[in-house]
């Protein structure tokens, strides 16, 4: 089997790398993928040197451009089809909007079968949406709330969609705590924030609501990974004022390779505002890293965190984090706990390789009255 993965971006962010997780999960599997990516006029495609350091066979030449340009679109869908013509792929797999229409426009009716991924809540509404959905052959909705979200917006896609759980590369995160370290009671306990430093992810309130945690518990800890643009004065500034700036460390940047040893060593992950991903990659490789998670309910988030892993918060007031926070860091019996719960449910949910293989398998014998 021959599947071709477009991915129409040349930056990495998260839904790239779940793109790259589940094109290696497939390879895996035993298909033949190619992984074509944006080349971008004036841009590094970063995209294209990590997907190919995985491991995955790489294509360049199509601008495959993130917002809609007609001009580009017609290019691409004129060497899209040669492509296709000289290596015959069974399936093309999709992840976000702009190569999903390029992939309906190249197969037309006899081209091989459309996949699509798609990594939010709510499906997105118009015309371009429901002209691909028709053309889909196999549409893969993150959880069972998305797919009856999805079929409410299009319920033509009715006996072609599965519900497959954003993957995670389970070799590479793995917990790495000694268990014993949660039942010291006299251990800092280290609260983790993975999130690029914007306006809208709501820094200032996390901060506030730690310094009122951190005031009724000196063990706590508070680390951020990440950067952005406006990060002073998101986060910067307002984790001085609090006069905890010992206890508040901005990490900044984590090199890959040393990301998911760095994550599992949290106690705790505080997780509030889904970004570009609405799959909250950092959230899903915490649990897989055995970190219990406290999060907002917000998109995707009740969907990825069970009760038996973490906390979902009623809401978001500084009190209510705060108080999220406490109750986690004095029952170190309960965090151990949902530790091992988070990596048996990261196991059981977002295997990557489980879930490539499944599909693979799925595509080669598709069960009587369905469609792939």
């Amino acid at each position: 089997m021959k599947i071709f993965h477009l991915f129409a971006n040349h930056k990495f962010t998260g839904p790239a790398d779940l793109a790259m997780v589940m094109a290696t999960s497939q390879q895996a599997a035993g298909a033949e993928v190619r992984f074509f990516s944006s080349t971008h006029p004036s841009a590094e495609n970063s995209v294209e040197q990590i997907a190919s350091s995985r491991g995955l066979e790489t294509v360049t030449g199509l601008r495959l451009a993130k917002h809609f340009r007609w001009s580009s679109l017609l290019g691409d869908v004129s060497k899209l089809r040669r492509k296709i013509e000289q290596e015959r792929p069974d399936f093309i797999h999709c992840h976000l909007d702009g190569d999903h229409l390029l992939a309906c426009l190249a197969c037309g009716k006899k081209g091989p079968g459309v996949i699509r991924s798609s990594y939010q809540l709510e499906p997105r509404r118009g015309w371009r949406e429901a002209w691909t959905a028709a053309r889909t052959r196999l549409w893969l909705p993150p959880s069972a709330r998305a797919e009856v979200l999805l079929l409410d917006q299009h319920p033509k896609l009715q006996g072609r969609t599965r519900v497959t759980a954003p993957p995670v590369d389970l070799q590479r995160f793995v917990p790495t705590r000694d268990p014993r370290q949660a039942s010291d009671e006299r251990a800092p306990v280290v609260i983790g924030v993975v999130a690029r430093m914007q306006r809208h992810r709501r820094f200032p309130q996390l901060i506030e609501a730690f310094s009122v945690a951190a005031a009724a518990d000196a063990r706590l800890q508070l680390e951020i990974l990440g950067r952005g643009t406006h990060q002073e004065e998101v986060a910067k500034i307002p984790a001085r004022a609090t006069g905890l700036g010992h206890r508040i460390r901005f990490a900044g940047y984590i090199d890959p390779s040393l990301y998911p040893q760095h994550l599992s060593r949290f106690d705790l992950l505080l997780f509030l505002v889904p970004g570009s991903d609405g799959t909250c990659r950092a959230a899903r490789e915490a649990l897989a890293c055995g970190v219990p998670v406290i999060a907002s309910r917000r998109g995707l988030l009740p969907d990825l965190i069970p009760e038996s892993c973490g906390l979902l918060l009623q809401n978001e007031a500084v009190e209510t984090m705060a108080q999220a926070m406490l109750s986690l860091a004095d029952d170190p019996l309960r965090r151990q706990k949902m530790a091992r719960n988070a990596r048996e449910y990261a196991q059981q949910t977002f295997d990557a390789e489980a879930l490539g293989s499944t599909l693979i398998t799925e595509l080669r014998h598709p069960a009587a009255g369905t469609q792939p």
